[in-house]
């Protein structure tokens, strides 16, 4: 029985700090050379989660943007991307329209490249905190005006600002953004940040995780995770398992739950029922 084993990174995977442990990378590269099955699946781009993954010998396609883009371990380039409904980005944008306490960041494929695209002149503490722990990432590119991008390119966008305000926002655009995958959650690196979060239906990391499983012809997946964008693919998985610091609701949605990120939790586990 061919068993897939997908990992969350933030939270689950890598320590506090953003880093792998030196056990995670021992068990997972483990896992791979005997023939074992294993990706991620982040809301990370794969600029970014590439940078902390770089000591696994991952072979598997890996799910970045939340299950939006599904991408090749190696070079990065995408075999699968679900853009986010034309309207629906329309709807945010006037929603945020001038200066406010909730703003948007959009993800989208500009000049041939990913792109992370704001608009300074509306800057809000919630936006500069985010690129602050971005300084010199290569996608990010300010705009002076919305029209300067594709709104068909778009393949995930985020409104940052308090948790509150984001939740009367997306009851608000409820209708417009019926047609797409919408999760409000905390940031992990930022405690008391929130994120909206909008992708299209298919751009979750089920979604995703679907097109591998029938790649690899896996008959058993095993899911790891923490975070509320981790349910659906929970929710299609053999055993989920959420790590002991994963929110309530995740630990609730699980069939079990592991030691937390601090003890690199997943590598035990791994390492207790996954090798030989």
């Amino acid at each position: 029985m061919a068993t897939l084993y997908v990992s969350d990174l933030d939270g689950t995977l890598l320590l506090p700090d953003g880093t792998l442990g030196a056990r995670t990378v021992a068990v997972v590269n483990a896992l791979i050379a005997g023939g074992g099955l294993f990706t991620y699946a982040t809301a990370r781009g794969y600029e970014s989660s590439s940078r902390v993954t770089d000591r696994l010998r991952l072979e598997l396609p890996v799910i970045t943007y939340g299950g939006a883009v599904l991408a090749d371990p190696g070079t990065g380039a995408p075999s699968r991307v679900a853009r986010v409904p034309e309207e629906a980005v329309a709807a945010v944008l006037r929603a945020t329209e001038g200066p406010g306490p909730v703003q948007p960041i959009l993800f989208v494929n500009h000049g041939g490249r990913d792109r992370v695209c704001w608009l300074p002149g509306y800057s809000t503490p919630s936006v500069e905190s985010y690129l602050g722990r971005r300084a010199g990432d290569p996608r990010l590119l300010p705009l002076r005006g919305w029209p300067e991008i594709d709104p068909g390119q778009v393949f995930s966008l985020a409104v940052l600002g308090p948790k509150e305000q984001l939740a009367r926002l997306s009851d608000t655009l409820a209708e417009p953004l019926g047609a797409c995958h919408v999760t409000v959650s905390e940031e992990i690196y930022a405690p008391g940040e929130y994120w909206l979060e909008v992708g299209s239906l298919d751009g979750t990391k089920a979604a995703a995780l679907e097109a591998v499983v029938s790649a690899v012809a896996a008959d058993r997946l095993v899911c790891f995770g923490d975070n509320m964008n981790d349910l659906p693919m929970f929710a299609m998985a053999d055993e989920s398992l959420a790590v002991a610091n994963a929110t309530d609701e995740v630990q609730r949605g699980a069939t079990g739950v592991i030691g937390p990120n601090t003890a690199e939790g997943v590598a035990e586990w791994l390492s207790a029922h996954a090798l030989p």
